[in-house]
């Protein structure tokens, strides 16, 4: 089946063959038979890389063609809902009289995004959060597309994705994309879809087992490598990179990433040729600008340009792009990467291989064997289509024998429920949002979730622990509405235990006690990252808390403290992220994550605080919220508030004199430009004063 023969406008036909799609793949083809095209709802669970992302395509633009109104695209992660907006933004065909509109929401969340499109892309999250609100543009939503359903399973994200799915799944038209999973049928059911069901892939999947010395494929044939002191990862990396081709190495500690770089850096600067070497060294010296000097930036720009490099949450966000754009081009050849990669960003590469099938886990409080899911996610990195006549995914083990059997030739663990273990603050969010809901109706909605229908959800006991936290109240003793502290609760998207955490905080605590109020904010099981302190951290933080106790409350002691503290409180006391990581082991990705953390978290406990009625508190709150978003002392926060201030040109400021707004649109336009070391023009708007 030809594009030509689906009936779409002119543009995205050119746009679709402009990249190289002109007949449609198995899988794909399956789905338009299904009714895809038609409004029928449908899962297509087929491997990385055979074309998932186009079946979504075809069913939005045939909603639109129907007159539907909205459509909504999931996915797990902030980056891939916005790679996929971006990528919707260059198709400008749309149906007649029905333009294709995309918007993306991807904000923290205690801010309101306008959604003004019909195509909208959002995380998992934002989607719950805007079940919670009741935003007025649910009621248009025609189309569901939920990318990556198989994280259902997660631990962590999977009990959100569940709960939006249950509560999305009624009267419109639902389309799931999975990867290859066992249980694949039972999930087509529990959400009323016709299955499509492939194992294609456009570029056929090599798997094998290294010892060292060779790779023993899943067929039996052998391939010989040349060994080194290197370790088997490394050098079955080489072996495909010396043949002309890209290799991805998964490690899993961010140790291991930039160790491995190292290992194999020498060798793959030699595979380079002068047109690599140019590119790389551009792309070397934008990392070195964008790292904030720090040693990891400037140890990753070293490897770079040498054809190798890294990729982990603590490089920063303009790095980590630096990176995925040199090996999309072909110029990086060797890649090694923790395992988030492999359920973010699409980086294909003709050889994948995992350097460990064991990770360290701290319920068991040692190494622990990863899941065959993980493994097979890892494999479909393997391969580019357009480029790559097979794919290759290598394992580097001791044990060759044991992993054949149970990764290569084993099948993925079905996808299995976590809303049990997450069910208070989701049964929260269903009272609030329907006020007066029965404990029937309550158990019926759980009934129908996926662990409902694998294990049952009872629900009573987590009923009782939210009456005990005075989150919900029986109205007449049948019917169950959320109290006003609840509703709140829900709405700022907090766990209950959260939520009751902020709420002794800001009545027992006063304004002044700034580490107190970020030591609870750490402490929740919302923020991220959380870093402990190392064996060789205690003394320091020990003179942390003496340094500054007059900003704590007495019964904080140094157990308490954590490096993300101190690195927090680095950053608003306007220490540089070079500064932060030396001193604290905080690397530039994770000072960014926890700003962000602080944006959304400290926002939240601000509203607390005007809840409990403590609004000196809610003030110094929002105070430190701003330092925290700009890394600027108290003193700045009213400065940082001027349009093209920061906390460099805030500090410029508050030097010469400016306290206020008011004070820099006093100053001579001569003096801001002088003194922020900016053109007229910016000077100009400095000195506007705008906020």
């Amino acid at each position: 089946m030809k594009i030509e023969d689906l009936d779409l406008p002119e543009e995205i036909v050119l746009h679709l063959r402009a990249g190289g799609t002109g007949a449609l793949y198995p899988p794909q083809e399956m789905a338009v038979k299904a009714g895809v095209m038609e409004g029928k709802s449908v899962m297509v669970s087929a491997p990385t890389a055979s074309g998932k992302s186009l079946v979504a395509l075809l069913a939005i633009i045939s909603m639109l063609k129907r007159g539907g109104r909205r459509a909504v695209y999931l996915s797990p992660l902030k980056a891939l809902a916005a790679e996929k907006y971006y990528e919707y933004q260059k198709m400008r065909g749309s149906p007649a009289g029905n333009p294709m509109r995309p918007s993306v929401s991807t904000g923290d969340l205690n801010s309101y995004d306008r959604l003004r499109g019909n195509v909208l892309f959002m995380t998992n999250e934002r989607m719950d959060l805007a079940l919670r609100r009741g935003e007025e543009w649910l009621g248009e939503v025609d189309l569901v597309i939920a990318d990556e359903i198989h994280l259902v399973g997660d631990p962590f994200r999977g009990p959100t994705l569940e709960m939006v799915l249950t509560r999305l799944n009624y009267d419109r038209q639902v389309v799931g994309l999975s990867a290859t999973i066992t249980n694949a049928s039972e999930m087509a059911q529990w959400m009323d879809c016709v299955l499509v069901e492939s194992r294609w892939r456009p570029v056929p999947l090599t798997e094998g087992v290294c010892d060292g010395r060779t790779i023993r494929w899943a067929d039996n044939t052998c391939s010989d490598i040349q060994p080194s002191s290197r370790g088997a990862a490394a050098d079955a990396a080489l072996d495909c990179i010396m043949k002309g081709h890209q290799a991805l190495v998964f490690v899993n500690t961010r140790r291991g990433a930039p160790a491995l770089a190292k290992k194999t850096a020498a060798a793959v600067g030699r595979t380079l040729d002068d047109a690599d070497r140019e590119a790389l060294r551009k792309a070397a010296d934008r990392i070195q600008g964008d790292g904030g000097d720090t040693q990891l930036g400037a140890q990753l720009a070293d490897f770079v340009r040498r054809g190798a490099a890294f990729h982990h949450a603590g490089l920063n966000p303009k790095c980590r792009d630096t990176v995925e754009e040199c090996f999309r081009a072909g110029r990086i050849k060797m890649l090694a990467a923790t395992p988030t990669l492999a359920a973010g960003v699409n980086l294909p590469a003709r050889r994948v291989v995992v350097s460990s099938i064991t990770r360290y886990d701290a319920n068991f409080g040692q190494n622990m064997p990863i899941s065959v899911m993980e493994y097979k996610q890892f494999c479909g990195r393997a391969g580019r289509p357009q480029y790559d006549d097979r794919g290759e995914a290598v394992v580097a083990t001791e044990n060759p024998s044991e992993v054949l059997a149970r990764y290569i030739h084993g099948k993925p663990e079905p996808v299995s429920s976590q809303i049990a273990g997450k069910l208070d603050i989701h049964l929260l969010s269903l009272i609030a949002s329907e006020p007066g809901i029965t404990l029937q109706d309550v158990q019926e909605f759980f009934d129908y979730t996926l662990g409902g229908i694998q294990q049952g959800i009872p629900v009573g006991q987590d009923l009782a622990s939210l009456e005990r936290l005075k989150m919900v109240s029986t109205v007449d003793g049948t019917r169950y509405a959320a109290t006003e502290f609840g509703e709140l609760t829900s709405r700022l998207y907090l766990t209950p235990e959260t939520a009751t955490a902020f709420y002794k905080a800001v009545k027992k605590t006063a304004a002044r006690y700034t580490l107190t109020f970020l030591n609870v904010m750490i402490q929740s099981s919302e923020f991220f990252p959380t870093l402990n302190l190392r064996s060789k951290d205690y003394d320091s933080a020990y003179a942390f808390l003496q340094e500054h106790r007059k900003q704590v409350k007495q019964d904080m002691y140094t157990d308490d403290v954590t490096r993300s503290l101190m690195g927090l409180y680095g950053w608003i006391s306007e220490e540089t992220e070079k500064e932060i990581s030396e001193k604290y082991g905080v690397e530039s990705g994770d000072t960014h994550r926890m700003v962000e953390m602080g944006r959304w978290l400290l926002g939240c406990m601000s509203e607390v605080a005007g809840f409990a009625g403590r609004d000196k508190v809610r003030r110094r709150l929002e105070e430190l919220r701003a330092q925290v978003v700009h890394g600027v002392r108290e003193e700045l926060v009213p400065l940082v508030s001027i349009r093209q201030v920061g906390r460099v040109r805030a500090r410029a400021l508050h030097r010469s004199g400016a306290r206020s707004v008011a004070d820099v649109k006093k100053m001579p336009l001569g003096t801001i430009q002088y003194v922020c070391k900016v053109g007229e023009q910016t000077a100009k708007t400095i000195k506007a004063g705008r906020t």
